[in-house]
């Protein structure tokens, strides 16, 4: 797909020399056929890059057997072909990460990249709750993995570092530990944190969507966070 026909604006690349995609790209193709019209009756889909690669079964979300990054310049999908759970997450719930990171993209084009946490927390909140806008689907399993009573007792560590550098050199932040629990804090607490604070802010906003949100500052979600302890 190269821009053409029903997904125009978007420009699919498959890494693909050994032919480890081959069975999967009708799949990939389907699920962008999905995303493609559910976000043109938002906004114009944003013009941009696709690369699709195969990749080890360690790459990739356990739970789902594939994964999405996205950027202002690019949205890369991560299939794992010998993945036990790939089978069960194509469909629906990779179009689902497709609109995630597709989200992603709008965000860095309007409001700039993830500088600080509450950049970080409030952008993967904002891709969470545009995909519910878009599917209308329930929780995935990063955006309910701690409790409103466990989230609370991270609110005050939320609210102190909302301001504070986070990106993959920062000293202050490390994004791996908030996002992937790979320190001493849970794994997903950044993704449920986000989900919950965004779903807090159209809660007290209910003329507005999540589709709409998209360059708001991130500061202004940060009133919101008192209410997620309470």
């Amino acid at each position: 797909m190269t821009g053409t026909g029903p997904t125009a604006n978007w420009h699919v690349h498959y890494v693909n020399a050994r032919g480890k995609l081959d069975d999967l790209k009708p799949h990939v193709e389907a699920a962008l056929q999905d995303v493609y019209p559910r976000i043109s009756k938002i906004c114009e889909p944003p013009v941009v890059d696709i690369l699709v690669e195969a990749v080890w079964n360690s790459s990739v979300i356990p739970e789902r057997g594939h994964l999405g990054r996205g950027n202002e310049d690019l949205v890369t999908l991560w299939l794992a072909p010998e993945h036990p759970m790939l089978a069960e997450n194509l469909g629906e719930p990779l179009a689902r990460v497709i609109a995630h990171e597709m989200n992603h993209v709008l965000r860095f084009r309007s409001a700039g990249g993830s500088k600080t946490l509450g950049d970080l927390i409030v952008s993967e909140g904002l891709a969470c709750q545009f995909v519910k806008e878009l599917f209308g689907n329930a929780p995935e399993p990063w955006e309910q993995a701690l409790s409103r009573s466990e989230l609370g007792q991270f609110i005050p560590r939320a609210t102190e570092h909302f301001e504070s550098s986070a990106d993959w050199r920062s000293q202050e932040i490390d994004i791996s530990e908030w996002m992937f629990g790979t320190g001493a804090l849970p794994r997903w607490l950044g993704y449920t944190l986000g989900y919950e604070l965004v779903g807090q802010y159209l809660e007290d906003h209910p003329d507005l969507s999540a589709s709409g949100l998209v360059d708001i500052p991130s500061t202004d979600f940060k009133p919101a966070l008192a209410k997620l302890s309470a």
